[in-house]
């Protein structure tokens, strides 16, 4: 039956630069395939490249080689590039040392409609990081044409990508580096539908054959597959259920913590109203105290203003007198005055101004002359400036020569200023390029050369530019760096014949096209003296290089340099004299004179001395160039900078620039001081001798009024002070009783707010305590009142702690309420106790009854039958494959799975879901709390009912559970919903015999047995659990009226019966072929007889030098021939 079913064929399989296989395409037959070879031929190479796209899994470390060694450490990248050993300083050697790409590509092909289908992987390999980029696909139809390969290479990344989307519908290829997007659609599109966690995991066991798995575990995971039964429901009803009752206790709970919240309260609020009463008190003694206060402050502002009126009239009267001594005083004066001494006096003040103008403008003519004394010195003076100069400074020169000295400093220091700007302006340029050039020594000095800025930001800009477009790291070199010249004697030849071209930028052939779009979309001003070099134009060409051309003088690193050198030197001859020079076309002599296109020419110094940039050689000559310049251009530095000292310190000297009159004045000036000081003299002498004469007496009357005057005046004064403090007192209790009585109309406020007791009775309590007092002093009281207030609120803030904490336990119990736990009054909570204790208990007690109903409906409808279901189902596939494999010889053995109850303590629940009797009527449920979810007071109660309630609690997760407890929960819970929990799973061996003359079958358990067995006899039925797991994970037991698409069928066996002889290896493969696999067998060339007679078609593998791999496909017409190999 299943031999007719139509499934996905390996077809072919095609390697690139995979190992020691440089290109191969095996071509598979759909039944049996036989790799054999020595140990060590390569057949695991293959089958890990297989597994590779199969797995989408690049990382390989958890399977490759894996048959040949459990320990095998083999990486991807020994297989991409072909490690052919590990040297002494433990260094990997390989077969590839260049940048490559690797191929691994599937042909599937159906088996009934022949559509072929390709799935398969390209890797990228930077031989110099190791670094590997991928790109998985898969296309309709065979392998390409052109076996992924273009020009005795492999196709890369990019290049695959873009082919596909040339040559297929959009429907027709996928391409993408993610392994775990393309490895769901290899197993739910390209595969056939796939199981993405199984399938994997047996075909990595089935390899290398090796079944580190107890039997029992094996059939119960491979066998009897697990199904998806949903307990959510169930759970959310029990536990739902569970909830109720919960809620119904909580709720009591609740009450019983909201009235001890209520009696705590009370007594917090007795002492608070004692509290707010003693207050309040407090609060109307201040009042009282403010009243007294504002009064008072309202006595001493009436006592103010009495004394103002009194001071203001003692100051009416001294500043009458004032008055009168004022007016005596003047008379006096007009007396002095009158006598002639005020005239004198006034010329003095007016005579001793003068003099002291005409002092400052001999000290501005004296400083002048002393700056003017260094022009006498310069050389650059000429004699009538300094004839002008020693007039200036004797005080006799005229306005005329004052006018042609000003003039003649001018013209100097306009010819200073234009030899100042004319030795700047070449000083600047004389350090610009000593400073480049030295900048450039440095460079060269420490090994780098000076390429030109425009050059260096043009290969930055290209690289980054690459990397972003490529991926990964683009080396951009420049042509120069990859040349050497091996004469010297022809260095300059080289460097001045190639000129700008020693500057192309360079990189690797295959990134040459990007790398050219990319220049081609830089900036064109910027860019435009860089250039990029087509290398892989260049190496698509050969270039002969004649005898004797200027080409083989040079040396290059690079395969593509050393190319482009060939075009562009490889007919330029080297010559040592014009008439050789005539005799080519294009030739060149050592000294570099160029002959080219009939035309003799000298090639530009500047392109090998200083643009010289090839080899060691250049970077030494460059040096001992800049050093020389550097020298040179320091000593032309050297005298321009001194000349620039000597020019600004000229230009710093006095050059009379203010008008010249001033100049003019401050000479005349300074001759007029010795007359002044002589009339200065004469008026001295003249005011002695009239003070002497009469002024004396009047003098002496004017002094002692002046005493008085300043006597009175400040009395007046002290008069004011004291008005002026007065009205500061005033306005300062005027203040005073303004805050006084803001302070009142505040505390005012505060008692009327007061809550408590009504404001009415505080008042009466209050006037009781005053008519009990009898005192006016409120300030006393209010501090009596005080001292008794404070143990008053510490006992009421004891019996609000109380509260909180009372409130603060309650709100941690139930987070969900939001009250306040802080909140001075019990409003809510009153509420909240009122509700509680009204209406909640009655419905919380009827929602418990129906919800216990709904809990007992979904274990027996979405638990009890769905176990029950899938046990059954589980026997079912066991028959079938029972049928399976009854049909299928194995010679005297006959095998059989076998599914029973769990032997185990979980055993114990087989009976109650299998028990058709169990029935459970939730409509009989009791009304009462306490039964209600003691489902089991039906029929069955007695046998299951315990059982049943242990199930049910493993269902409903610990209330305040932890984490750990949680997980523990989870684990259970996923356990006990899988029906294989209650199951026991083994294999049996039917031998078939005679008792007493009849035909008997002996069933053997093989779960113990097997382990005392060895060699085939011990393997065989694993590798019948084995076939089965694959038949069931391809799906080959389903009948063929259930629509499928058809799935892979591949089984990969390495080694897998080494320890059997030909009978049973012929037994196995009968197996393989009856359940209608497509099979790949490994095994070494020693056991070749075993197999031929079974296999459809054989590969032979070699490896002679271990460097190579070499495979060869024999049909079953061809065995024959091979046989005699």
């Amino acid at each position: 039956m299943e031999k007719t079913q139509a499934f996905q064929a390996l077809s072919k399989i095609c390697l690139n630069n995979w190992h020691y296989i440089d290109k191969k395409v095996l071509t598979l037959n759909e039944g049996i395939n036989f790799f054999t070879g020595h140990s060590g031929s390569g057949k695991s190479t293959v089958l890990d490249a297989l597994q590779i796209v199969l797995y989408a899994d690049t990382d390989g470390r958890r399977f490759f080689n894996k048959a040949a060694a459990d320990d095998s450490d083999r990486s991807l990248i020994e297989y991409l590039r072909g490690m052919v050993n590990i040297s002494e300083n433990n260094e990997s050697q390989y077969l590839r040392n260049q940048n490559f790409s690797s191929t691994i590509v599937l042909e599937l092909e159906r088996t009934d409609t022949r559509e072929k289908q390709c799935v398969g992987v390209v890797f990228d390999v930077e031989t110099a990081t190791n670094e590997i980029s991928r790109l998985f696909f898969w296309h309709t139809g065979g392998l390409l044409e052109n076996q992924y390969r273009a020009d005795r290479r492999c196709l890369t990344t990019v290049e695959v990508r873009e082919y596909l989307q040339r040559t297929f519908a959009a429907d027709q290829f996928y391409y993408g580096p993610s392994n775990e997007r393309f490895r769901r659609q290899l197993y739910d599109i390209y595969l056939g539908g796939l199981d993405g966690e199984k399938f994997p995991r047996l075909f990595k066991r089935a390899i290398p054959f090796k079944m580190n798995i107890r039997l029992e575990d094996f059939v119960k995971e491979y066998i009897c597959m697990e199904q998806d039964i949903h307990i959510e429901d169930l759970q959310e009803s029990v536990m739902q259920y569970g909830r109720m009752r919960s809620k119904i206790e909580d709720t009591l709970e609740e009450i019983q913590k909201l009235t001890e919240i209520g009696e705590v309260y009370q007594t917090f609020d007795e002492k608070q109203q004692k509290a707010v009463s003693c207050a309040y008190q407090i609060a109307r003694l201040e009042m009282l105290y403010l009243e007294q206060k504002i009064q008072e402050y309202h006595d001493r502002v009436n006592g103010r203003k009495e004394e103002i009126g009194q001071q203001k009239t003692r100051q009416a009267k001294l500043e009458e007198e004032q008055g009168h001594l004022q007016k005596d005083y003047e008379d006096v004066l007009v007396r002095i005055a009158n006598s002639g001494y005020s005239g004198l006096e006034k010329e003095l003040e007016t005579l001793n101004e003068t003099l002291e103008r005409l002092a400052g403008s001999k000290a501005r003519w004296q400083q002048t002359s002393e700056r003017l004394k260094e022009w006498k010195d310069q050389d650059v003076t000429p004699n009538q400036t300094i004839w002008d100069i020693d007039r200036f400074l004797k005080g006799t020169i005229s306005e005329q020569e004052m006018e042609r000295l000003q003039s003649s400093l001018k013209e100097m220091r306009q010819e200073l200023e234009e030899e100042r700007q004319e030795n700047a302006s070449r000083l600047k340029a004389v350090k610009k390029e000593e400073k480049e050039a030295r900048e450039e020594l440095k460079e060269l000095k420490q090994g780098r050369k000076a390429y030109p800025r425009e050059l260096e930001e043009a290969r930055y800009e290209l690289r980054n530019r690459l990397q972003e477009y490529c991926g990964k790291f683009v080396n951009v070199q420049i042509l120069a760096d990859l040349l050497d010249i091996k004469d010297e004697r022809w260095h300059n030849a080289v460097e001045g014949y190639l000129g700008n071209n020693k500057l192309l930028l360079v990189v690797e052939p295959r990134y040459a096209r990007e790398a050219l779009e990319i220049y081609k979309e830089m900036d064109k001003r910027k860019y435009c003296r860089a250039a990029v070099l087509d290398t892989e134009r260049v190496m698509e060409n050969e270039h002969a290089v004649r005898p004797g051309a200027l080409a083989e003088e040079v040396t290059a690193k690079t395969d593509y340099a050393a190319a482009y050198i060939r075009f562009f030197l490889g007919n330029v001859m080297k010559c040592e004299s014009v008439e050789e020079l005539r005799e080519c076309r294009i030739g060149i002599t050592p000294d570099c004179v160029l002959y080219h296109s009939y035309r003799l020419q000298h090639i530009n110094p500047d392109l090998y001395t200083r643009r010289a940039y090839i080899g060691e050689t250049s970077m030494r000559k460059r040096i001992r160039q800049l050093e020389l310049k550097c020298e040179e251009l320091q000593n032309e530095r050297l005298p321009l900078q001194e000349a620039e000292v000597k020019i600004r310190r000229l230009l710093e000297l006095e050059m009379l620039p203010q008008p010249t009159d001033d100049y003019m004045q401050w000479i005349k000036d300074a001759d007029m001081i010795s007359d002044k000081e002589k009339r200065k003299k004469h008026l001295q002498e003249q005011m002695e001798q009239l003070r002497e004469e009469s002024v004396a007496v009047l003098d002496a009357q004017k002094n002692e009024l002046m005493e008085r005057m300043e006597e009175k005046k400040a009395s007046v004064d002290l008069v004011k002070r004291e008005i002026w403090k007065n009205e500061k007192d005033i306005d300062g209790y005027q203040r005073a009783i303004i805050d006084q009585e803001e302070a009142l109309a505040v505390k005012t406020k505060e008692v009327q707010a007061m809550s408590g007791k009504e404001v009415h009775d505080l008042e009466t309590e209050f006037q009781e305590f005053r008519a009990a007092k009898k005192s006016v002093n409120y300030d006393y009281l209010r501090r009596q009142k005080v001292s008794e207030q404070q143990p008053l609120l510490e006992q009421a803030e004891r019996e609000y702690q109380k509260l909180v904490d009372v409130r603060s336990a309650y709100l941690r119990t139930y987070p969900n309420r939001t009250f306040s736990a802080s909140a001075r009054d019990n409003t809510a909570y009153d509420k909240l106790l009122e509700e509680l204790q009204c209406g909640d208990l009655e419905r919380y007690r009827e929602s418990a009854k129906e919800q216990a109903k709904s809990a007992v409906e979904h274990f027996k409808d979405d638990f009890i039958f769905k176990i029950r279901a899938a046990i059954r189902d589980a026997y079912q596939r066991k028959d079938e494959l029972n049928r399976i494999i009854s049909k299928l010889d194995f010679g005297k053995d006959k095998y059989q799975f076998v599914i029973t109850k769990n032997k185990g303590a979980d055993g114990k629940y087989y009976k109650m879901f299998m028990d058709d009797a169990l029935q459970i009527d939730p409509m009989q449920l009791s009304h009462t709390m306490d039964n209600q979810l003691n489902m089991f007071t039906l029929e069955h109660e007695e046998e299951y009912g315990e059982m049943m309630n242990e199930l049910i609690n493993i269902f409903i997760p610990p209330e305040n559970a932890t984490r750990e407890e949680l997980d523990e929960a989870k684990k259970n819970m996923e356990k006990y919903a899988d029906y294989r929990t209650y199951l026991s799973f083994d294999m049996q061996q039917i031998v078939s015999g005679k008792t007493s003359g009849e035909e008997t079958d002996m069933h053997i358990g093989l779960s113990r047995m097997i382990r005392k067995n060895s060699g085939g006899e011990g393997q065989n039925p694993l590798y019948v659990a084995l076939l089965a797991s694959f038949a069931q994970i391809y799906r080959i037991n389903q009948t063929s009226r259930i629509r499928r698409n058809p799935t892979l069928r591949l089984v990969v066996l390495d080694e897998a019966f080494s320890k059997m002889d030909a009978e049973k290896v012929a037994s196995c493969i009968s197996l393989i072929r009856g359940l209608g696999f497509q099979a790949i067998i490994s095994a070494t060339n020693d056991k070749i007889q075993n197999y031929l007679e079974n296999v459809d078609k054989t590969f032979v593998y070699a490896n002679p030098n271990k460097k190579h791999i070499s495979i060869q496909e024999f049909e079953r017409t061809e065995f024959g021939a091979l046989e005699d190999e």
